[in-house]
């Protein structure tokens, strides 16, 4: 474990790793079984433990590249792609089924926070994009791309901190504590959507993003996409 520890720690300030970074980053936009926000937690930790913390900025930004590049195409997936097409697969239906209850629930502001949900962040990207144009989400998208990449980066960063002298425990510690601050986010969501719910005007008006998008409108969007 030691001599993988060291081969891991000499492979931290190689040119390839932000490129791994990049393509990790890119395909967990639209596949989120890829396990970006994993790597880059990891990496950093590593980065902090074997003193090359200016490896940091570089991680970063490519994580903020990608997280924007991912975002982008899984959005002009759903801008382009008829949403009653993409649900003709069950599973791929329950998502866009679930994100859709999620924009009507929150509005745009879900944009920001489902960032942090793996499996949230793709079906609200792609439902958003039958419903938007890029313009009017990309304030959202961005912004949820700078605080993630922010995020991912000082978890990794932070454990480094606590267990410089131990990479391995630094690495694990990380991804525990991103593991447990996504349940929290995934359950301050639901607990709000089952809150407003609770609460909500049976006969409130439609509204579309940057409001609160309605299945009707996602089933037009669908249509005219």
């Amino acid at each position: 474990m030691t001599g993988l520890i060291d081969v891991a720690l000499s492979f931290v300030d190689s040119p390839w790793l932000l490129l791994i970074v990049l393509v990790f980053t890119i395909a967990d936009s639209f596949v989120p079984t890829v396990p970006s926000d994993e790597v880059i937690i990891a990496l950093s930790a590593l980065a902090v433990a074997a003193g090359h913390p200016v490896v940091l900025v570089g991680l970063l930004v490519v994580a903020l590249l990608g997280a924007i590049i991912g975002d982008s195409l899984a959005f002009t997936i759903g801008r382009v792609i008829p949403q009653a097409r993409l649900r003709k697969r069950s599973r791929i239906a329950k998502m866009l089924d679930a994100a859709t209850r999620q924009l009507d629930q929150h509005g745009a502001r879900i944009i920001v926070t489902a960032r942090f949900l793996p499996f949230v962040r793709v079906g609200i990207t792609v439902v958003a994009g039958g419903l938007i144009s890029y313009r009017k989400w990309l304030p959202y998208g961005v912004a949820a791309c700078v605080l993630w990449a922010t995020y991912t980066v000082a978890i990794g960063a932070l454990a480094a901190q606590w267990f410089g002298d131990q990479p391995l425990l630094a690495m694990a510690f990380g991804l525990v504590l991103a593991l447990v601050l996504s349940v929290i986010i995934d359950r301050a969501v639901r607990f709000r959507a089952a809150r407003r719910a609770r609460t909500a005007d049976a006969g409130a008006p439609d509204q579309v993003l940057p409001g609160r998008p309605t299945k009707s409108a996602v089933a037009v969007a669908g249509e005219d996409a």
